[in-house]
């Protein structure tokens, strides 16, 4: 038995790991209560939305869910997954279907060893309990939680090693960009809006888990409200006058081309110099295990006078899911991963990662 003890912003997360598949397995989820099991279980469910892919990064097939939410099928069928992964597209969606409400009936008629749920309701644990069923909590959503969820996996399905492979991709990413960008003085950070929804009213991404500092950028609607969103007007884009402006990977009907045909945008900076960006597909979920990804992307888009910061970033992504996945994207997948043709209006993008 190997113990492992993993620090973060909101908790800590003592694990006891079994490496051998026939071994028994320990570990504290989110709640901090001890979750065991005889092995590796063969039948989970899940119905945090994020979770069928995490858990498949460990485990490396889809025979032992046996029901998910539905909405996770949902989302995934936008996701890279649904070309990646098909197969994660016919899992049962009967474990839920209404936010993180439990359908417990559908759920024991599957006779799973360990129900994955969302912690931040008891009432969406209580059900599954009462009638038996052992549940293991994840949290959100601070980084640290995310990373959690691999550590989990990692433990539950009996392949730690392919966790901590996964998460040293993560740590070493990151540390090199903010051995990079750490000491960036302010006024050479690029200035960005995150923005999700263009309309009467435009909703930006706030406060995302995402540390921007790592690309050295500066999200100039961030503030102390912890809020993950925030609705403002076009006067008040305009006051912020971006460099840029990225969408996220989830606004899958928002482009940049929507913002460059925008009767009252043409004026702005960001949307002068063609410089919004769609957010590559590894960016869309932040619970996602490639989600590091995001921060060498984003800076290369922000700092293209730093010149290369990745001498071959196509290279690295079809590495990463190899690593994560066990699944090598073809060339024309990594394209969509990129967001080339949606992105192609930028100036300098098709060259940086074709």
């Amino acid at each position: 038995m190997k113990t492992v003890v993993f620090t973060g912003l909101a908790a800590m997360l003592a694990v006891s790991v079994a490496h051998a598949a026939d071994k028994p397995i320990s570990f504290e989820d989110h709640r901090g209560q001890k979750i065991e099991l005889a092995a590796p279980p063969e039948r989970i469910a899940t119905i945090i939305r994020a979770a069928p892919f995490i858990y498949y990064s460990a485990d490396r097939t889809t025979d032992h869910m046996v029901a998910v939410n539905a909405d996770s099928i949902a989302r995934m069928k936008n996701f890279v997954y649904a070309d990646l992964i098909p197969e994660l597209l016919e899992l049962d969606g009967a474990a839920a279907r209404d936010g993180f409400a439990p359908n417990v009936e559908a759920i024991l008629a599957t006779n799973p060893q360990l129900v994955i749920q969302a912690m931040h309701n008891p009432d969406l644990i209580e059900p599954l309990e009462r009638v038996g069923l052992k549940v293991a909590a994840w949290g959100c959503c601070s980084e640290q939680q995310r990373l959690d969820y691999i550590t989990m996996s990692g433990i539950i399905s009996g392949h730690p090693e392919r966790a901590e492979a996964t998460l040293k991709l993560h740590y070493d990413s990151n540390a090199a960009m903010k051995a990079k960008f750490g000491e960036l003085a302010d006024d050479k950070k690029v200035s960005l809006v995150y923005i999700e929804k263009l309309g009467d009213q435009i909703q930006v991404v706030a406060n995302p888990s995402q540390d921007f500092s790592l690309s050295g950028i500066k999200n100039l609607a961030a503030d102390d409200s912890g809020e993950w969103w925030k609705n403002v007007d076009v006067e008040q884009l305009f006051t912020w006058n971006p460099d840029m402006i990225i969408i996220p990977a989830q606004a899958v009907t928002l482009n940049p081309s929507d913002f460059y045909a925008h009767p009252l945008l043409s004026g702005m900076d960001a949307v002068k110099n063609k410089r919004v960006y769609k957010v590559p597909k590894f960016n869309a979920s932040p619970d996602s295990p490639e989600l590091f990804l995001s921060a060498v992307w984003l800076a290369m888009v922000a700092h293209p006078e730093m010149g290369p910061i990745d001498q071959d970033f196509r290279k690295t992504v079809r590495d990463a899911y190899v690593t994560i996945y066990g699944r090598e994207p073809d060339d024309a997948l990594v394209n969509r991963i990129l967001e080339l043709e949606a992105n192609i209006q930028a100036p300098g993008y098709a060259a940086l990662f074709k």
